[in-house]
């Protein structure tokens, strides 16, 4: 599949260079090529903008008879499937049209994991959760601040304090839920704040920046002084001592950068052979 058709799929597998890192290369998105998320920060939006693959308020959706057969067909028992790969599975329009709610039910009648990354609270509503499978669902919960009036300056999602209102109750119903700061955004995050969040596990995943991203997110670069894949990078000693302040039973770190990847899987992961760290 050449570089633009995947930039359009809805489903397909990660790059050849991220099948080291990545347990789970199939990754699906319900609704693709637009999130009205529109983060500053977002890579995938860095990815598709100057594309012209980037609508936010134009939707494309997958289409729910091919997402059954891929469901049904083409993924492997075994196999965990990321749901987001380009935008959020459980942004607002998913309250009006359930695509993502109807996949659920695909996943839940073919027995099939799955891992959600989300940015939304809807995920821990009664109505999500009576067609999630604790055997079978994995959910991250992203907070990229802890401070609802910043937050609403980058990105349309919903409020940082609803999403740890979503985590704890995840947490308290005994799913494999984890706190997800992506991209760890340091002056934007109260540490103590996040060790308060009551659940164990915790991923991490630092910003990434191109020069896209400097021109629209506006926040001092100066400490972004490793380079790698197009991106720049904080240097591995600052990201261990920002690190070193999360207090957390299980914490892990998703990790772009090779030589810190490595040193996060010998010295620092929870689970090195999973820096994702689901429950089996």
């Amino acid at each position: 599949m050449s570089r633009i058709k995947k930039f359009w799929a809805l489903y397909n597998t990660v790059w050849w260079w991220e099948w080291e890192k990545c347990l789970y290369p199939s990754r699906l998105d319900t609704y693709g090529q637009w999130c009205s998320h529109n983060c500053s920060y977002c890579y995938a939006r860095a990815l598709l903008d100057f594309r012209g693959l980037w609508h936010p308020n134009n939707p494309k959706f997958i289409d729910l008879k091919e997402a059954y057969r891929i469901i049904a067909t083409e993924i492997p028992k075994w196999q965990i499937t990321r749901l987001w790969w380009m935008t959020d599975c459980f942004q607002p329009v998913e309250k009006v049209h359930k695509i993502t709610y109807n996949v659920l039910k695909a996943f839940k009648a073919c027995k099939k994991p799955y891992l959600i990354v989300t940015k939304s609270d809807l995920i821990a509503t009664d109505e999500y959760i009576q067609v999630l499978d604790k055997d079978l669902a994995h959910i991250q919960v992203t907070i990229t601040s802890t401070n609802d009036e910043l937050a609403a300056t980058y990105e349309h999602a919903t409020r940082p304090s609803d999403r740890i209102k979503a985590i704890e109750k995840l947490w308290k119903l005994w799913f494999d839920v984890q706190i997800r700061l992506s991209p760890y955004i340091p002056p934007y995050i109260e540490t103590s704040k996040i060790n308060d969040i009551k659940c164990d596990k915790i991923i991490v995943e630092f910003l990434r920046v191109n020069h896209r991203i400097q021109q629209r997110f506006k926040i001092d670069y100066s400490d972004y002084t490793h380079s790698e894949w197009w991106y720049l990078h904080l240097p591995l000693d600052k990201k261990i001592q920002l690190i070193s302040k999360i207090k957390k039973p299980q914490i892990s770190v998703c990790e772009d950068v090779d030589l810190h990847y490595k040193y996060r899987k010998e010295n620092f992961n929870f689970n090195p052979e999973d820096c994702c760290n689901l429950r089996k």
